[in-house]
């Protein structure tokens, strides 16, 4: 009762915990709904058959994912047979795919999946609306394109062809005969069945028809199905969800804990008097933790629905910028709203456990106490994780010429995050000194003389605000400096790795034709992947076909494959086939880990596509190809692969900063109400209200401009670790990036919200009027 007393009456207090709280758990509640929304599904087009047959698992890959192969044409004859065998499975349905895209529209991601035999329109349940299904090559039925008897134009791994629409249908994608099918894709991994009775039985009896042939897969089973390019996307927007939730939890702790310290400071004489009259440090902090509790709760039953209820809007975002498949949809998750109001108490109770020891430690004759001044602005403790952070960072900075290249970033990111710890640790020591410097230029001034003396006497005040302004401003410094510094060095690197001037490149496409390639004067490489078999199992590798090049290793794929030149390898092709290459030569400067002579590439694999063409002469025109410098070239994949990089980066900068926000506003909101009688004091002096405000909204322009400053410096020092480790990989000069505007923008952010927080109090007080 007497928590829930003192919550009532002191809400205000707790006004920064309470949306902290209602952040972090809107936050947790909303991308957890995104996450377990976006776990695998059973592909659509399989939605009308409940039983599935994937092809063997060979390995796994570098994700952890499952190596599929393909079967061959007299496996695929085979497994056909025995399933036919039993007299409930009334269909099956082989599924080759490959890509198809009408010319003239750009790819949105399906186009590589987007062509299939008209056979397997039944595995989605999709029918004629229109005219008779494709009967010889040339011929298609289609959902989009136009009527029966049109044609349509598309581009193809042969080219661009122009074909015949025969039939329309209720379902998405291209279908032509299934022999054109078979001819077109890089072979088939999927069989669907229909089938007539219990599918548990029929699945069953299925895998003993076909045993190591595959594996039967029913129900939400055939999530296992999902394109891996489908399974990627998906875990990439799975690794930005998991970094919100992370940073949201860590963020809220922070928040509360420095919310609770703050007020517990404030509570000195309270918590004394509770001393004085018997309460034992136990009971004080019981009564710190039922303080939070009931906040916790109420701030978790307003966050999780207004996460969850942001999230489907948030899902057309997420595809829009490749971070879900498309058709992705934010479904109601109820785990995710109640696991967030959860999730929302422990981490509130978690923060308060600092500041509730520390307040149980309150010595009953602090009720005499009223002393506005701080003794000790630095306990032995801090003085002590301070010194020992800066002394590691610094030495990591040192000892980085030394290292190993590829252990230079993350031993700057280290120094980085020790360097920023030791600012936020040792800030108080470097407040007098910054304050007296800033007030100098008028010291002659009332105003002038009242912000340096409170500010000096305030040192702990001055410097919870300024700490989380200093992390904000040093690791958006540090962040968007280090992706800028190495994305500029990356395209230096990257355009050396292309001897050709010209390239010819795809234009909305996922890639180039053999038609696009064949005409163009230059080198080109026919993008593909190969199982290395190496006993029962194989090792997938990704692979360049080029004309007339040998059989050739990278040395870390050679070390993989502990293959030698010389040697003999066993491939595994697209289309299921088996043969044996031998390896001529072990390249570093190798296209891929394996390089394998073109036609042969082509031979097995009817679908792959040519990623660009370095060309020797003048280009040729060509349907969804365009000719670009090799520097515009690498530019615009750093750039695709920085989208991400940036999206990651700002939404993480973003949350940074909000709780930041909630920090320094709650801080001096408290401090500043606190400060009333100081206030009071200064308006019976004579002060106008006019005054009080220059002094409280100069003292907040101070706290969050000593944060700025040490936070910026520690970023840009810790950048010059960072540069120099790229410099000394690329063995060149690399120009150093300050991201000014990122930090000017976060900076003046801070600055206005501390303004408003301390401007607040004082015009909400008539007393302080008069």
């Amino acid at each position: 009762m007497m928590a829930w007393a003192m919550v009532r009456h002191r809400f205000a207090s707790f006004a920064g915990t309470f949306v902290a709280i209602m952040l972090g758990v809107a936050v947790v509640a909303g991308t957890t709904t995104l996450y377990l929304s976006s776990r695998p599904q059973p592909p659509e087009r399989y939605r009308a058959s409940p039983v599935m047959v994937q092809a063997p698992s060979v390995g796994t890959n570098d994700f952890g994912e499952p190596e599929i192969r393909s079967w061959t044409a007299t496996e695929l004859t085979e497994i056909s047979a025995r399933l036919r065998q039993d007299p409930r499975i009334t269909g099956v349905i082989p599924d080759p795919f490959f890509y198809v895209q009408r010319q003239g529209a750009d790819d949105d991601g399906t186009a590589t999946l987007a062509g299939h035999g008209w056979s397997s329109a039944a595995l989605g349940g999709y029918h004629l609306t229109g005219g008779r299904p494709p009967q010889r090559p040339g011929e298609v039925v289609t959902g989009t394109g136009g009527p029966p008897g049109s044609t349509v134009a598309v581009l193809t791994a042969a080219g661009p062809e122009s074909w015949t629409i025969t039939g329309t249908t209720d379902g998405p994608g291209y279908y032509v005969t299934d022999t054109d099918a078979l001819g077109r894709a890089s072979g088939v991994r999927v069989i669907g069945l229909t089938v007539d009775g219990d599918h548990r039985s029929v699945t069953d009896a299925a895998q003993s028809l076909i045993g190591a042939f595959g594996t039967v897969r029913a129900g939400p089973d055939r999530a296992a199905l999902e394109p891996v390019s489908v399974t990627r996307i998906r875990w990439i927007g799975a690794q930005l969800l998991i970094a919100m939730v992370t940073l949201g939890a860590f963020a809220t702790v922070f928040v509360v804990a420095s919310t609770c310290a703050l007020t517990a400071g404030q509570r000195q004489r309270e918590l004394g008097l509770l001393r004085a009259a018997g309460a034992t440090p136990g009971q004080v902090r019981r009564l710190m933790y039922a303080e939070t509790a009931p906040i916790a709760v109420l701030a978790g039953l307003l966050g999780a629905p207004l996460g969850a209820g942001v999230a489907p809007l948030l899902a057309g975002p997420m595809v829009d910028l490749g971070l879900e498949p498309p058709g992705f949809a934010a479904t109601w998750q109820p785990a995710a709203v109640g696991g967030a109001v959860l999730v929302g108490l422990v981490v509130a109770l978690a923060g308060a456990g600092v500041a509730a020891r520390r307040a149980s430690r309150v010595a009953p004759l602090a009720a005499l106490r009223d002393a506005a001044a701080e003794i000790r602005p630095m306990t032995r403790t801090r003085w002590a994780l301070g010194l020992l952070s800066a002394a590691a960072g610094a030495a990591l900075l040192a000892a980085m010429p030394t290292m190993a290249t590829q252990s230079k970033t993350t031993a700057g990111m280290g120094a980085a995050m020790l360097l920023l710890t030791a600012a936020a640790l040792l800030a108080p020591v470097a407040i007098g000194p910054l304050v007296r410097f800033a007030t100098g230029p008028w010291r002659g001034s009332a105003t002038a003389m009242v912000v340096r003396e409170g500010t000096l006497t305030g040192v702990r005040r001055v410097a919870s605000t300024a700490a989380p302004v200093l992390l904000t401003v040093g690791m958006t410094v540090l962040l968007t400096g280090m992706v800028a510094t190495i994305e500029q060095a990356s395209g230096i690197d990257a355009t050396a790795d292309i001897p050709a001037a010209t390239v010819l490149a795809p234009d909305g496409t996922p890639g180039l034709g053999d038609a696009a390639v064949r005409t163009q004067p230059g080198t080109a490489r026919l993008d593909t992947r190969v199982l290395i078999q190496r006993g029962s199992t194989g090792t997938g590798e990704y692979a360049a076909g080029v004309a007339g090049a040998p059989v050739t290793l990278t040395p870390e794929a050679a070390e993989r494959l502990g293959a030698s030149t010389g040697e003999a390898i066993t491939l595994r092709w697209a289309d299921g086939e088996v043969s044996t290459v031998a390896v001529r030569k072990i390249d570093a400067d190798a296209d891929a880990p394996v390089v394998l002579p073109r036609e042969l590439v082509r031979r097995h694999d009817p679908d792959a596509l040519t990623r660009m063409v370095m060309l020797s002469g003048d280009p040729q025109p060509a349907a969804g190809a365009r000719a670009l410098s090799a520097r515009d070239y690498v530019q615009e994949q750093i750039d695709e692969e920085g989208q991400l990089v940036d999206l990651f980066l700002w939404v993480l900068i973003a949350l940074t900063a909000g709780y930041t926000a909630i920090a320094v506003s709650n801080t001096l909101l408290m401090a500043t109400a606190a400060r009333r009688p100081e206030f009071r004091a200064l308006r019976l002096a004579g002060a106008g209200i006019g005054q009080v405000l220059r002094v409280t909204t100069s003292e907040a322009l101070l706290s969050a401009g000593v944060g700025a400053l040490l936070g910026g410096a520690v970023g840009a020092l810790s950048l010059t670790g960072v540069r120099a480790a790229v410099e000394d990989e690329l063995g060149q000069d690399v120009a150093l990036v300050i991201p000014w505007g990122a930090a000017l923008g976060v900076t003046a952010l801070c600055a206005v919200l501390a303004v408003t927080a301390t401007a607040l109090p004082v015009l909400r007080r008539p007393a302080l009027a008069r």
